[in-house]
């Protein structure tokens, strides 16, 4: 099994689910900004089913993410230790896979994945920590401020909606501002959610600089201990399961740069 071609694969399942619930939240949010200026009893009605519908849908398609996002995350661990360390993953750590992830085969692979120059041991798996703690750190962080900022902008935006209901809803019959203000709140609580996104984006983008320094200094030592080699890969580990799938439109764009900035960077701590 190409486990980074499997990793690939559930990153990028779980990452289209996100980016569905994105546009369903999307679509409620525009359905929502249409009320406050449409004074229709059935409109708001059917508005308001179909809001409660698609929260229905974000709520099982998060759940079906999150099980994409483990299972990759299982990949990528096993991932770093056959190439930081040699272990080859066991036929229970094999066999405890999902049957999907054996029939991947698509998507090119950059041979080796991580750019670690190191013999295999405790040093190169703390360098392949500290390269993967670099990409997903940097990519959390473009991610968070893009993300705060569209939920920032949109929960004014249903803030002033909720203002102009109670302002102009003087004519409207009291079922009409019910649907309209449950339809409110619920598209509300949907921009709460995008702000949680983005400040676990943030966590995980400095929890990744912490390990990144971590690394740092374990790679300083002549020869770090395995121990402290896995206490490295867990807390990168722990870091990632914390957070949303990684957009792979910030990485595309930005990995040509961040590739350049790491080799300067690894280079400048090796003859430091």
């Amino acid at each position: 099994m190409n486990l980074v071609a499997a990793m690939r694969a559930e990153y990028q399942r779980g990452e289209g689910l996100l980016w569905t619930g994105v546009c369903v939240k999307t679509v409620i949010y525009l359905t929502t900004l249409a009320t406050v200026t449409w004074n229709n009893r059935t409109a708001d009605t059917l508005f308001l089913v179909l809001a409660c519908v698609g929260q229905m849908f974000l709520f099982v398609s998060r759940l079906l993410m999150d099980g994409y996002v483990a299972v990759a995350e299982r990949l990528r661990r096993l991932a770093m230790l056959q190439d930081g360390t040699g272990r080859e993953p066991t036929c229970f750590e094999l066999a405890d896979l999902p049957e999907r992830v054996w029939s991947v085969t698509w998507g090119p692979v950059p041979d080796p994945y991580y750019s670690s120059q190191l013999p295999r041991g405790p040093k190169r798996l703390v360098d392949v920590t500290a390269e993967c703690a670099f990409f997903s750190g940097k990519i959390a962080q473009a991610a968070w401020r893009g993300f705060l900022i569209v939920s920032v902008a949109a929960s004014a935006v249903i803030l002033i909606s909720l203002v102009l209901i109670a302002v102009l809803g003087v004519s409207q019959s009291r079922l009409e501002l019910v649907a309209k203000c449950a339809l409110v709140g619920i598209t509300f609580w949907m921009t709460e959610d995008l702000i949680d996104m983005a400040l676990r984006y943030r966590s995980l983008a400095s929890r990744c600089e912490n390990i990144l320094q971590e690394c740092f200094r374990l790679l300083n030592e002549q020869s770090p201990s395995m121990e402290e080699a896995y206490v490295a890969l867990h807390e990168y580990d722990a870091a990632v399961a914390g957070a949303p799938p990684l957009p792979s439109i910030v990485y595309r764009r930005r990995n040509e740069g961040l590739t350049k900035i790491w080799q300067e960077a690894r280079l400048h701590h090796a003859t430091s």
